[in-house]
């Protein structure tokens, strides 16, 4: 296999480790020369569907995500989706964790749409809805859905169910995105400026 970068021919090392909540793990390397280099991790069992669903307050926060790389989240009163696909990875953090990645993601949409109100004032309702969930005046309700049954959440309050297998079928495996899904579809296109892709989805 070669470089993309350089062309020239490139060292893969892989392992296989067996990894608590995710079972057995095969992790790859890439690296050049050049410099260039890629990881990746692909989790190997594939368990029940399983939908994972709590409501975050300002007592949980600190409550264990194990997101893998087929885990969906949703955050229904933000209108925000989290999507996992082929070339995402698994992550662990808690609540609070899952609530700053998405409160930095809805500052840079903010940003680039600083000239449109009604994406500023979209924007700016759900960075309070977060501060307000994190000051403990309101509550959120967390979505972790998994086809492969690799993701969890690890509280006595969160609800587990078994998903169907039409429900897990429907489940998104593109990179991992970022939807403001609570925008209309319309609201979340950006004008296409000096070659600049129209923008759907954030990614990060």
């Amino acid at each position: 296999m070669n470089c993309p970068v350089c062309g020239r021919e490139i060292k893969i090392v892989s392992s296989v480790y067996e990894v608590p909540y995710f079972g057995r793990v095969l992790l790859t390397s890439i690296s050049c020369e050049c410099g260039y280099k890629h990881s990746d991790s692909i989790i190997t069992e594939v368990k029940e569907p399983r939908r994972y669903t709590i409501k975050i307050d300002s007592n949980n926060l600190f409550t264990k995500v194990i997101r893998s790389s087929s885990g969906t989240i949703r955050i229904p009163e933000l209108g925000v989706d989290i999507e996992p696909g082929p070339a995402s990875q698994a992550f662990i953090t808690n609540l609070e964790g899952i609530l700053s990645r998405v409160e930095d993601i809805v500052k840079i949409a903010r940003n680039w749409n600083s000239d449109d109100i009604e994406k500023v004032k979209r924007c700016n309702l759900i960075l309070d809805k977060i501060d307000r969930t994190l000051k403990g005046e309101e509550e959120l309700t967390l979505i972790l859905e998994d086809p492969f049954g690799n993701s969890a959440i690890i509280s006595d309050d969160v609800f587990i169910e078994k998903m169907s297998e039409h429900e897990a079928s429907e489940l998104r495996t593109g990179l991992t995105v970022m939807e403001l899904t609570g925008l209309s579809e319309e609201e979340l296109k950006e004008e296409v400026r000096d070659g600049e892709e129209e923008l759907k989805r954030f990614k990060f």
